[in-house]
């Protein structure tokens, strides 16, 4: 059952009952309220005697239903838009400081530099963000590292492990590998690049010194000219940092002559002999 305020004719009617000496519990049995809704009713809007006085005023409808207006209009989420904020970031928004240096070196402000660019976009504050020293632009993030390796979803669309032929998928035959790579424990950075052939379950392990697409390329390498011309057709592998270098993965198709396939994600019983 949900909960609803008091109105203003139920004010009323508990003004009148007190006045006529019905104790709070009976009021509450005759508006169908809990006794604890009109305690806190009585207690919360009945305004206090002015001077040394603690003692409450009797009750009255017309003042409870003003305390309750304002003390709901005063409830919800602040804002800190105050009037102090505003007046001192526009005060150094003027001497030429950005909203950065404002957000981390002026004590007094207490927002962040994001919540001073949305007050300038919104005109919350009037100044002009063409202004700033960088014209109110914002930088981009630039992608580092990985990131600038990841390919995108074609390129997994062109190796999909659904295009293997068919002696690949019924282990017919030699030539097709699984590849995956183990780490021995935490802390030592070099690890196992391990290859699996479907058709005989031949397994090869090679040490790399890094899980990183260069030192797989290598092992790939190194797989390849251990056997015969031929015996190495194609690697079905996840889509871990070290496979997915589209750089390395055109050396080895081109080079190599090896066609690369990568499983679905969270998939490893597609490469059931690796794992």
């Amino acid at each position: 059952m949900s909960y609803t305020h008091l109105s203003g004719e139920e004010r009323g009617k508990i003004e009148a009952w007190l006045f006529e000496g019905v104790a709070q519990s009976e009021i509450a049995n005759r508006l169908g309220r809990h006794r604890s809704t009109i305690s806190r009713e009585i207690r919360r809007n009945s305004e206090k005697r002015k001077g040394n006085s603690i003692a409450a005023l009797p009750y009255q409808a017309s003042s409870a239903n003003n305390l309750a207006n304002l003390r709901k209009a005063n409830c919800g989420s602040t804002t800190k838009v105050a009037r102090y904020n505003i007046k001192t970031i526009k005060k150094y928004l003027e001497l030429k400081w950005s909203p950065d240096q404002i957000a981390n070196a002026v004590k007094s402000v207490t927002v962040c530099r994001n919540t001073i660019y949305n007050w300038m976009y919104s005109k919350i504050i009037d100044f002009d963000i063409k202004k700033l020293r960088h014209k109110g632009k914002r930088y981009k993030r630039k992608c580092k590292g990985r990131a600038l390796q990841r390919p995108d979803s074609t390129f997994y669309i062109n190796h999909s492990i659904e295009d293997r032929p068919l002696g690949c998928i019924d282990r017919s035959e030699f030539g097709h590998w699984e590849a995956d790579t183990i780490i021995s424990k935490r802390g030592v950075a070099s690890c196992l690049a391990t290859f699996v052939e479907r058709k005989t379950r031949l397994y090869v392990a090679i040490k790399i010194p890094k899980k990183n697409s260069v030192s797989m390329l290598s092992a790939i390498k190194t797989l390849v000219d251990r056997f015969p011309k031929g015996a190495v057709k194609s690697i079905t592998c996840d889509r871990g940092a070290e496979f997915v270098h589209q750089f390395n993965i055109g050396l080895v198709e081109d080079t190599f002559g090896v066609k690369i396939y990568y499983a679905n994600p969270y998939s490893p019983q597609k490469r059931g002999s690796n794992e």
